[in-house]
């Protein structure tokens, strides 16, 4: 028999024992994640990942599982939604990871979860708060993040109160996000008294908001209620200060981000931001987490930091507590853990919606965010 036929078999037993033991025999564990690294919001994807990296670093070097490192591969989804899927399918199909994190924009994130459904591998989002995503019956999709739905429940009297009047308008980017918050803060400030008078809905490609502005401003609002990420957000600060709109500004998003205040810097103060985590806050798991951010990258971290932390916290907290690495028993752990973050322990109900954590109302001063209030998630 020849060498190379020795050789030929020798290598179909390896393959065979490899198939048989899985990924216990791996030494690294694959986790994907599906980000924005380029386009209108590539420096918020950015951010998140800085946030996961973190985490990653964290579990690989407490040797958390066996000795087994966390491997995390990432693809650009750019915030469209066919890209996302592509980089998802790539992920699970093509890399074998065990579960999924991502995508940042509702959009994206309600067209990747498919994917994760299909496969039957987990998927922990961070970002995306448009309220259907958990409605849909997804059994691997975990949401950290409180949905526009129920940060307008927990702060619309106190943005009725910092309004001083009734006349709301709406400045949203066109998105499952931007466009949920429309509607969902609407009908939560309707029932603290509020009188929408404008919405006007802008895509995010756009860079002249001039004509929305201008038909804000017409409807004499005492307060607007914003929607945008870096970029968006950038344009649409620039372009309010510039016809010297006087409403009391609201606002999701990068509306906190350092790459916003390195661009806008004090225009960007008075607004009053309603986030998922602020770098101020005061509690032990806060301050531990902006401790370690700014050893590893010189800055302080904002929600987009910490939501990239989160996804990969929990994921790498279901491993430990599972002491499995298969899709399954991952999110299984997913369901019925407790895992600490930043802004408070993060639980998930039957669907899949995170709680207990805390969420904050903030204002600009000096372009930094300072604490007006905090309410705390219960479950839904």
């Amino acid at each position: 028999m020849s060498k190379f036929v020795l050789r030929a078999q020798a290598l179909a037993v390896t393959t065979t024992l490899l198939l048989a033991g899985g990924a216990c025999l791996a030494d690294t564990i694959k986790v994907g994640a599906v980000y924005p690294l380029t386009g209108p919001v590539a420096e918020d994807g950015a951010t998140v990942l800085k946030g996961a990296k973190l985490a990653v670093k964290l579990f690989n070097d407490a040797g958390e599982f066996k000795g087994d490192k966390i491997e995390l591969l990432v693809e650009d989804g750019a915030c469209i939604p066919a890209q996302s899927v592509a980089a998802a399918e790539k992920l699970v199909s093509s890399s074998k990871v065990v579960a999924l994190a991502g995508a940042f924009c509702s959009s994206s994130t309600g067209a990747t979860m498919d994917v994760a459904l299909r496969y039957k591998v987990p998927m922990v989002s961070g970002v995306s708060t448009a309220p259907n995503l958990t409605e849909r019956g997804n059994p691997y999709l975990f949401r950290i993040q409180a949905t526009s739905q129920m940060l307008a429940d927990a702060f619309a009297p106190k943005m009725m109160e910092l309004a001083g009047g009734k006349k709301i308008a709406f400045l949203v980017v066109n998105d499952d996000w931007g466009r949920s918050i429309a509607q969902y803060y609407k009908t939560s400030l309707e029932r603290s008294g509020a009188q929408p008078v404008s919405t006007q809905i802008f895509d995010a490609n756009e860079t002249d908001l001039f004509s929305y502005i201008t038909n804000i401003k017409r409807a004499e609002p005492d307060a607007i209620m914003m929607a945008a990420n870096t970029q968006n957000a950038v344009t649409v600060t620039e372009q309010l200060r510039q016809m010297n709109i006087k409403s009391r500004l609201f606002a999701e998003g990068s509306f906190t981000a350092k790459s916003y205040y390195d661009v806008v810097g004090k225009k960007g103060d008075g607004i009053n931001g309603l986030m998922p985590y602020v770098s101020t806050y005061d509690s032990p798991m806060s301050k531990k987490f902006v401790e370690m951010y700014k050893a590893a990258y010189g800055e302080l971290p904002n929600n987009n930091a910490a939501a990239g932390f989160e996804e990969l916290t929990i994921i790498t907290n279901a491993i430990k507590t599972s002491g499995k690495i298969d899709p399954q028993s991952i999110r299984n752990a997913i369901a019925t853990s407790t895992t600490p973050g930043p802004a408070g322990d993060i639980k998930f109900n039957e669907k899949g919606q995170g709680y207990g954590f805390t969420v904050f109302l903030t204002r600009n001063e000096n372009a930094a965010p300072m604490i007006e209030g905090t309410a705390q998630i219960a479950k839904p």
